[in-house]
Protein backbone atom coordinates (compact mmCIF):
# COMPACT_ATOMS: atom_id res chain seq x y z
CA UNK A 1 0.00 0.00 0.00
CA UNK A 2 3.26 2.13 0.76
CA UNK A 3 2.36 6.46 1.68
CA UNK A 4 -0.59 6.65 0.17
CA UNK A 5 -2.53 10.09 -0.23
CA UNK A 6 -4.90 10.97 2.56
CA UNK A 7 -2.98 9.20 5.39
CA UNK A 8 0.17 10.54 7.18
CA UNK A 9 1.72 8.25 9.78
CA UNK A 10 4.17 10.84 10.07
CA UNK A 11 1.39 13.66 11.28
CA UNK A 12 1.92 15.04 14.79
CA UNK A 13 0.41 12.58 17.32
CA UNK A 14 -2.65 14.11 18.93
CA UNK A 15 -2.74 13.60 22.79
CA UNK A 16 -5.44 11.23 22.99
CA UNK A 17 -3.79 8.18 21.20
CA UNK A 18 -1.85 5.74 23.31
CA UNK A 19 1.89 5.70 23.06
CA UNK A 20 3.32 2.12 21.29
CA UNK A 21 4.05 0.63 24.60
CA UNK A 22 0.94 0.72 25.62
CA UNK A 23 -0.84 -0.55 22.73
CA UNK A 24 -1.93 -4.63 23.67
CA UNK A 25 -2.12 -6.87 20.40
CA UNK A 26 -3.79 -10.15 20.13
CA UNK A 27 -4.24 -11.86 16.44
CA UNK A 28 -6.91 -14.93 17.52
CA UNK A 29 -6.52 -17.32 14.29
CA UNK A 30 -9.53 -19.82 14.26
CA UNK A 31 -12.07 -22.52 12.77
CA UNK A 32 -14.50 -24.54 14.12
CA UNK A 33 -11.97 -27.12 15.08
CA UNK A 34 -9.07 -25.08 15.93
CA UNK A 35 -7.63 -21.96 17.79
CA UNK A 36 -4.57 -20.54 17.43
CA UNK A 37 -3.75 -16.99 19.53
CA UNK A 38 -0.98 -15.06 18.92
CA UNK A 39 0.33 -12.01 20.68
CA UNK A 40 2.83 -9.54 18.54
CA UNK A 41 4.19 -6.57 20.02
CA UNK A 42 3.43 -3.50 17.94
CA UNK A 43 7.50 -2.97 16.83
CA UNK A 44 7.54 -6.62 15.29
CA UNK A 45 4.04 -6.56 13.70
CA UNK A 46 4.79 -5.89 10.52
CA UNK A 47 7.38 -8.55 10.47
CA UNK A 48 4.47 -10.83 12.15
CA UNK A 49 2.48 -10.50 9.58
CA UNK A 50 5.22 -11.56 6.91
CA UNK A 51 6.31 -14.26 8.55
CA UNK A 52 2.83 -15.16 9.90
CA UNK A 53 0.09 -15.20 6.99
CA UNK A 54 -3.41 -16.24 7.63
CA UNK A 55 -3.23 -20.47 7.61
CA UNK A 56 -5.45 -22.03 5.31
CA UNK A 57 -7.06 -23.97 8.03
CA UNK A 58 -8.18 -20.42 9.76
CA UNK A 59 -11.78 -19.41 8.54
CA UNK A 60 -11.61 -16.42 10.64
CA UNK A 61 -8.30 -14.18 12.08
CA UNK A 62 -9.06 -11.68 14.66
CA UNK A 63 -6.77 -9.09 14.89
CA UNK A 64 -7.68 -7.08 18.21
CA UNK A 65 -5.96 -3.92 18.79
CA UNK A 66 -6.30 -2.09 22.45
CA UNK A 67 -5.02 1.42 21.67
CA UNK A 68 -4.27 3.97 18.90
CA UNK A 69 -0.91 4.16 17.44
CA UNK A 70 -0.66 5.60 13.90
CA UNK A 71 2.14 3.02 13.26
CA UNK A 72 0.04 0.25 14.13
CA UNK A 73 -2.86 1.60 12.20
CA UNK A 74 -0.39 2.46 9.27
CA UNK A 75 0.78 -1.18 9.58
CA UNK A 76 -2.28 -2.51 9.38
CA UNK A 77 -3.38 -0.78 6.58
CA UNK A 78 0.06 -1.87 4.70
CA UNK A 79 -0.64 -5.55 5.21
CA UNK A 80 -4.70 -5.83 4.69
CA UNK A 81 -5.03 -3.29 2.05
CA UNK A 82 -7.09 -1.13 3.89
CA UNK A 83 -8.61 2.37 2.26
CA UNK A 84 -6.77 5.72 3.84
CA UNK A 85 -9.78 7.32 4.10
CA UNK A 86 -10.73 4.51 6.45
CA UNK A 87 -7.52 4.98 8.42
CA UNK A 88 -8.12 8.58 8.91
CA UNK A 89 -10.93 7.79 10.38
CA UNK A 90 -9.52 5.51 13.07
CA UNK A 91 -7.28 8.19 14.19
CA UNK A 92 -9.87 10.75 14.34
CA UNK A 93 -11.69 10.70 17.44
CA UNK A 94 -14.68 13.04 16.19
CA UNK A 95 -15.79 10.16 13.45
CA UNK A 96 -19.39 10.00 13.58
CA UNK A 97 -21.23 6.29 13.89
CA UNK A 98 -21.00 4.85 10.17
CA UNK A 99 -20.00 1.94 8.08
CA UNK A 100 -18.95 2.06 4.54
CA UNK A 101 -18.06 -0.87 2.34
CA UNK A 102 -15.09 -0.70 0.17
CA UNK A 103 -13.32 -2.84 -2.75
CA UNK A 104 -12.27 -5.59 -0.37
CA UNK A 105 -13.33 -4.48 2.97
CA UNK A 106 -16.28 -3.10 5.23
CA UNK A 107 -15.38 -0.27 7.56
CA UNK A 108 -17.55 0.78 10.41
CA UNK A 109 -16.90 3.18 12.99
CA UNK A 110 -19.45 3.87 16.60
CA UNK A 111 -18.99 4.89 20.32
CA UNK A 112 -19.24 2.31 23.27
CA UNK A 113 -20.77 4.04 26.44
CA UNK A 114 -20.03 2.31 29.16
CA UNK A 115 -20.89 2.69 32.98
CA UNK A 116 -17.88 3.96 35.36
CA UNK A 117 -17.36 4.75 38.86
CA UNK A 118 -16.33 7.75 40.71
CA UNK A 119 -13.89 7.90 43.16
CA UNK A 120 -15.91 8.39 47.02
CA UNK A 121 -12.84 11.29 48.01
CA UNK A 122 -13.34 13.11 44.79
CA UNK A 123 -14.62 16.58 45.96
CA UNK A 124 -14.72 19.07 42.97
CA UNK A 125 -16.30 18.34 40.00
CA UNK A 126 -12.60 17.73 37.32
CA UNK A 127 -11.43 15.48 40.16
CA UNK A 128 -14.73 13.41 39.40
CA UNK A 129 -14.13 13.40 35.80
CA UNK A 130 -10.48 12.88 36.24
CA UNK A 131 -11.82 9.50 38.75
CA UNK A 132 -13.42 7.97 35.55
CA UNK A 133 -11.09 5.34 33.74
CA UNK A 134 -11.72 7.39 30.39
CA UNK A 135 -10.05 10.40 28.04
CA UNK A 136 -14.15 11.04 27.74
CA UNK A 137 -16.45 11.32 30.54
CA UNK A 138 -19.54 12.37 32.10
CA UNK A 139 -20.55 12.67 35.87
CA UNK A 140 -24.44 11.92 36.69
CA UNK A 141 -24.60 10.56 40.20
CA UNK A 142 -21.82 12.88 42.19
CA UNK A 143 -19.52 10.65 43.93
CA UNK A 144 -21.22 7.52 42.95
CA UNK A 145 -21.18 6.83 39.08
CA UNK A 146 -21.15 8.34 35.64
CA UNK A 147 -20.61 7.31 31.90
CA UNK A 148 -17.65 7.38 29.59
CA UNK A 149 -17.08 6.89 26.23
CA UNK A 150 -14.68 5.83 23.19
CA UNK A 151 -14.17 5.17 19.87
CA UNK A 152 -14.42 1.44 18.79
CA UNK A 153 -13.53 1.12 14.75
CA UNK A 154 -14.11 -2.97 13.47
CA UNK A 155 -13.09 -3.70 9.55
CA UNK A 156 -14.59 -7.14 7.79
CA UNK A 157 -12.23 -7.73 4.90
CA UNK A 158 -12.74 -10.15 2.22
CA UNK A 159 -10.00 -12.92 3.07
CA UNK A 160 -11.99 -13.27 6.23
CA UNK A 161 -10.45 -11.02 8.70
CA UNK A 162 -11.72 -8.97 11.11
CA UNK A 163 -9.71 -6.10 12.48
CA UNK A 164 -11.21 -4.23 15.78
CA UNK A 165 -9.66 -1.14 17.57
CA UNK A 166 -10.14 0.47 20.76
CA UNK A 167 -8.81 3.18 22.49
CA UNK A 168 -8.65 1.98 25.90
CA UNK A 169 -11.18 -0.24 26.90
CA UNK A 170 -10.85 -3.23 24.77
CA UNK A 171 -10.70 -5.98 27.15
CA UNK A 172 -14.10 -5.69 28.36
CA UNK A 173 -15.26 -6.57 24.80
CA UNK A 174 -12.29 -9.08 23.82
CA UNK A 175 -12.82 -11.03 27.26
CA UNK A 176 -16.28 -12.80 26.59
CA UNK A 177 -15.94 -13.35 23.07
CA UNK A 178 -12.96 -14.93 23.40
CA UNK A 179 -14.31 -17.29 26.42
CA UNK A 180 -16.87 -18.04 23.73
CA UNK A 181 -14.27 -18.60 20.99
CA UNK A 182 -12.46 -21.25 23.24
CA UNK A 183 -15.74 -23.34 23.04
CA UNK A 184 -16.27 -24.94 19.74
CA UNK A 185 -19.77 -25.30 20.86
CA UNK A 186 -20.92 -21.67 20.24
CA UNK A 187 -22.32 -20.09 17.53
CA UNK A 188 -19.57 -17.87 16.92
CA UNK A 189 -17.08 -20.49 16.64
CA UNK A 190 -18.99 -23.14 15.11
CA UNK A 191 -20.37 -21.09 12.17
CA UNK A 192 -16.79 -20.31 10.57
CA UNK A 193 -18.48 -16.90 9.49
CA UNK A 194 -16.16 -13.91 9.89
CA UNK A 195 -19.42 -11.65 10.08
CA UNK A 196 -20.79 -13.86 13.29
CA UNK A 197 -17.63 -12.32 15.20
CA UNK A 198 -18.15 -8.63 14.24
CA UNK A 199 -22.08 -8.98 15.10
CA UNK A 200 -20.07 -10.11 18.71
CA UNK A 201 -18.10 -7.45 19.17
CA UNK A 202 -21.47 -4.93 18.22
CA UNK A 203 -23.44 -6.79 20.78
CA UNK A 204 -21.04 -7.13 23.36
CA UNK A 205 -20.45 -3.33 22.81
CA UNK A 206 -24.01 -2.65 23.40
CA UNK A 207 -24.56 -4.55 25.95
CA UNK A 208 -22.04 -2.54 28.17
CA UNK A 209 -24.20 0.23 27.97
CA UNK A 210 -27.37 -1.86 29.30
CA UNK A 211 -25.99 -1.20 33.35
CA UNK A 212 -26.49 2.70 32.99
CA UNK A 213 -30.12 2.12 32.93
CA UNK A 214 -30.12 -0.17 36.43
CA UNK A 215 -27.91 2.48 37.75
CA UNK A 216 -30.10 5.41 36.92
CA UNK A 217 -33.24 3.89 38.00
CA UNK A 218 -31.74 3.31 41.48
CA UNK A 219 -31.03 7.43 41.52
CA UNK A 220 -34.46 7.96 40.42
CA UNK A 221 -35.94 6.25 43.43
CA UNK A 222 -33.47 8.32 45.48
CA UNK A 223 -34.37 10.97 43.99
CA UNK A 224 -38.09 10.29 44.17
CA UNK A 225 -38.04 10.31 47.17
CA UNK A 226 -36.13 12.92 48.39
CA UNK A 227 -38.56 14.93 46.07
CA UNK A 228 -41.79 14.31 47.70
CA UNK A 229 -40.39 14.67 51.02
CA UNK A 230 -38.18 17.89 50.65
CA UNK A 231 -37.78 19.14 47.14
CA UNK A 232 -35.23 21.66 46.61
CA UNK A 233 -33.15 23.90 44.19
CA UNK A 234 -29.91 21.47 44.25
CA UNK A 235 -32.21 18.27 43.51
CA UNK A 236 -33.13 20.08 39.81
CA UNK A 237 -29.43 20.90 39.07
CA UNK A 238 -28.43 16.67 39.46
CA UNK A 239 -31.62 15.87 37.28
CA UNK A 240 -30.23 18.21 34.84
CA UNK A 241 -26.46 16.77 34.59
CA UNK A 242 -28.43 13.32 34.51
CA UNK A 243 -30.53 14.31 31.74
CA UNK A 244 -28.28 15.55 29.89
CA UNK A 245 -25.88 12.38 30.22
CA UNK A 246 -28.98 10.34 29.43
CA UNK A 247 -29.49 12.10 26.18
CA UNK A 248 -25.61 11.37 25.24
CA UNK A 249 -26.22 7.68 25.66
CA UNK A 250 -29.96 8.08 23.75
CA UNK A 251 -28.22 9.88 20.89
CA UNK A 252 -25.60 7.03 20.94
CA UNK A 253 -27.90 4.43 20.96
CA UNK A 254 -30.36 5.81 17.88
CA UNK A 255 -26.39 6.16 16.04
CA UNK A 256 -25.58 2.29 16.37
CA UNK A 257 -29.43 1.47 15.59
CA UNK A 258 -28.85 2.96 12.60
CA UNK A 259 -25.67 1.00 11.93
CA UNK A 260 -26.61 -2.04 13.04
CA UNK A 261 -29.93 -1.41 10.42
CA UNK A 262 -27.49 -0.68 7.51
CA UNK A 263 -25.37 -4.05 8.18
CA UNK A 264 -28.62 -5.91 8.11
CA UNK A 265 -30.15 -3.98 5.18
CA UNK A 266 -26.92 -4.37 2.67
CA UNK A 267 -26.71 -6.07 -0.03
CA UNK A 268 -24.39 -6.28 -3.28
CA UNK A 269 -25.44 -4.50 -5.84
CA UNK A 270 -23.69 -5.83 -8.98
CA UNK A 271 -25.60 -4.74 -11.84
CA UNK A 272 -27.49 -1.54 -11.26
CA UNK A 273 -29.46 -1.03 -14.58
CA UNK A 274 -29.91 -4.33 -15.94
CA UNK A 275 -32.41 -6.92 -15.55
CA UNK A 276 -31.29 -10.61 -15.14
CA UNK A 277 -34.41 -11.50 -16.81
CA UNK A 278 -34.62 -9.45 -19.55
CA UNK A 279 -30.81 -8.44 -20.60
CA UNK A 280 -30.28 -5.15 -22.90
CA UNK A 281 -28.59 -6.48 -25.65
CA UNK A 282 -28.60 -3.07 -28.05
CA UNK A 283 -27.36 -0.41 -25.08
CA UNK A 284 -24.96 -2.92 -22.61
CA UNK A 285 -24.70 -1.19 -19.27
CA UNK A 286 -21.27 -1.46 -17.41
CA UNK A 287 -21.70 -3.85 -14.18
CA UNK A 288 -21.17 -1.85 -11.04
CA UNK A 289 -19.59 -4.00 -8.02
CA UNK A 290 -19.61 -2.13 -4.85
CA UNK A 291 -18.03 -4.57 -2.34
CA UNK A 292 -16.60 -8.03 -2.32
CA UNK A 293 -19.07 -11.06 -1.94
CA UNK A 294 -16.85 -12.33 0.71
CA UNK A 295 -16.61 -8.74 2.45
CA UNK A 296 -20.70 -9.01 2.60
CA UNK A 297 -22.57 -9.95 6.10
CA UNK A 298 -23.76 -13.53 6.22
CA UNK A 299 -27.50 -14.55 6.34
CA UNK A 300 -26.57 -16.29 9.88
CA UNK A 301 -25.17 -13.16 10.80
CA UNK A 302 -28.02 -10.79 9.68
CA UNK A 303 -30.57 -12.89 11.50
CA UNK A 304 -28.78 -12.49 14.81
CA UNK A 305 -27.96 -8.93 13.75
CA UNK A 306 -31.78 -8.31 14.80
CA UNK A 307 -31.24 -10.04 18.42
CA UNK A 308 -28.73 -6.83 18.93
CA UNK A 309 -31.45 -4.45 17.44
CA UNK A 310 -34.02 -6.04 20.13
CA UNK A 311 -31.43 -4.73 22.72
CA UNK A 312 -30.29 -1.00 21.16
CA UNK A 313 -34.48 -1.05 21.33
CA UNK A 314 -34.66 -1.76 24.61
CA UNK A 315 -32.11 0.30 25.47
CA UNK A 316 -33.49 3.14 23.62
CA UNK A 317 -36.95 2.85 25.32
CA UNK A 318 -35.37 2.60 28.67
CA UNK A 319 -33.18 5.62 28.13
CA UNK A 320 -35.81 8.10 26.42
CA UNK A 321 -38.47 6.80 29.52
CA UNK A 322 -35.61 7.71 31.77
CA UNK A 323 -35.38 11.28 30.17
CA UNK A 324 -38.87 11.50 29.98
CA UNK A 325 -39.24 10.65 34.40
CA UNK A 326 -36.10 13.83 34.90
CA UNK A 327 -37.91 16.17 33.17
CA UNK A 328 -41.27 15.48 35.23
CA UNK A 329 -39.43 14.99 38.43
CA UNK A 330 -37.62 18.52 37.69
CA UNK A 331 -41.60 20.00 36.87
CA UNK A 332 -42.10 18.20 40.25
CA UNK A 333 -39.72 19.76 42.10
CA UNK A 334 -40.55 23.44 40.84
CA UNK A 335 -44.28 23.04 41.24
CA UNK A 336 -43.90 21.83 44.84
CA UNK A 337 -41.52 24.65 45.86
CA UNK A 338 -44.13 27.03 44.01
CA UNK A 339 -46.64 25.44 46.18
CA UNK A 340 -45.31 25.95 48.87
CA UNK A 341 -44.23 29.51 48.39
CA UNK A 342 -47.68 30.28 47.63
CA UNK A 343 -48.90 28.48 51.01
CA UNK A 344 -46.49 30.66 53.03
CA UNK A 345 -47.70 33.76 51.25
CA UNK A 346 -51.17 32.43 51.85
CA UNK A 347 -50.75 32.00 55.67
CA UNK A 348 -48.62 35.74 55.09
CA UNK A 349 -51.68 37.20 53.97
CA UNK A 350 -54.41 35.75 56.59
CA UNK A 351 -52.20 36.74 59.50
CA UNK A 352 -52.07 40.34 58.05
CA UNK A 353 -56.06 40.91 57.05
CA UNK A 354 -56.27 39.24 60.70
CA UNK A 355 -54.64 42.34 62.13
CA UNK A 356 -55.51 44.74 59.62
CA UNK A 357 -58.25 46.58 60.97
CA UNK A 358 -56.41 45.93 64.63
CA UNK A 359 -53.50 48.24 63.15
CA UNK A 360 -56.04 50.80 61.67
CA UNK A 361 -58.29 51.37 65.08
CA UNK A 362 -54.64 51.75 67.17
CA UNK A 363 -53.55 54.60 64.50
CA UNK A 364 -57.11 55.82 64.80
CA UNK A 365 -57.33 56.02 68.60
CA UNK A 366 -52.99 56.44 68.73
CA UNK A 367 -54.24 60.54 67.41
CA UNK A 368 -53.14 63.02 70.18
CA UNK A 369 -56.20 65.02 69.49
CA UNK A 370 -58.13 66.73 72.90
CA UNK A 371 -61.03 67.09 71.26
CA UNK A 372 -61.44 63.15 71.13
CA UNK A 373 -63.83 62.21 74.18
CA UNK A 374 -63.83 58.55 73.24
CA UNK A 375 -59.87 58.74 73.76
CA UNK A 376 -59.76 60.62 77.05
CA UNK A 377 -62.91 59.49 78.60
CA UNK A 378 -62.61 55.66 78.14
CA UNK A 379 -60.53 53.50 79.18
CA UNK A 380 -58.78 50.10 77.26
CA UNK A 381 -62.11 48.23 77.49
CA UNK A 382 -63.46 50.36 74.73
CA UNK A 383 -60.58 50.14 72.47
CA UNK A 384 -60.45 46.38 72.62
CA UNK A 385 -64.79 46.26 72.51
CA UNK A 386 -64.59 47.75 69.15
CA UNK A 387 -61.63 46.30 67.77
CA UNK A 388 -62.56 42.42 68.65
CA UNK A 389 -65.44 42.59 67.19
CA UNK A 390 -64.08 44.20 63.70
CA UNK A 391 -61.12 41.66 63.60
CA UNK A 392 -63.31 38.92 63.88
CA UNK A 393 -65.91 40.60 61.06
CA UNK A 394 -63.05 40.94 58.64
CA UNK A 395 -61.36 37.60 59.18
CA UNK A 396 -65.26 36.21 58.43
CA UNK A 397 -65.63 38.10 55.15
CA UNK A 398 -62.35 37.18 53.71
CA UNK A 399 -62.59 33.56 54.40
CA UNK A 400 -66.70 33.28 54.30
CA UNK A 401 -67.63 35.92 51.83
CA UNK A 402 -65.92 34.04 48.63
CA UNK A 403 -68.28 30.78 49.39
CA UNK A 404 -71.15 33.05 49.78
CA UNK A 405 -70.37 35.08 46.77
CA UNK A 406 -70.27 31.44 44.55
CA UNK A 407 -73.42 30.38 46.72
CA UNK A 408 -75.16 33.56 45.41
CA UNK A 409 -74.31 33.30 41.66
CA UNK A 410 -75.21 29.75 42.02
CA UNK A 411 -78.51 30.60 42.70
CA UNK A 412 -79.00 33.60 40.34
CA UNK A 413 -77.60 31.20 37.53
CA UNK A 414 -80.26 28.52 38.48
CA UNK A 415 -82.92 31.39 38.96
CA UNK A 416 -82.46 31.96 35.06
CA UNK A 417 -82.36 28.79 34.40
CA UNK A 418 -86.00 28.28 35.92
CA UNK A 419 -87.07 31.51 34.15
CA UNK A 420 -86.51 30.14 30.85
Amino acid sequence: MGAEPGFDPASPKPAHLSPKSQVEIQVVDYSNERLVIHKPASSTLEDFFKETPKPSWVSCRWIYVNGIEPEVVRCLGNSHHLHPLALEDVLDMQTPTKVNWYENHCYLEMNMVKLTETFRGATSASNRLRSFDGPRSRSLASDKFGLSWEQVSAFLTADGTVITIFEHSGKDVFQPILARLQSSQTVVRSSNDPSMLLQAVIDTTVDLSLPIGKAVAEIFDELERAVLYNPRIPQSKQLHVLRSGLTLLLNNTIAIGGLVKTLCDHRPVTDLNESPAAPSMSSPTPRVQVGNSQSQISPMARMYFQDVQDHIQTLSNSTHMSIRSAENLSSLIFNSITANQNESVRKLTLVSSFFLPLTFLTSYFGMNFDTMPSVNDQNELFFWGIATPVMFGTLILLTVGPKWRGLISWFKRGRKVRER
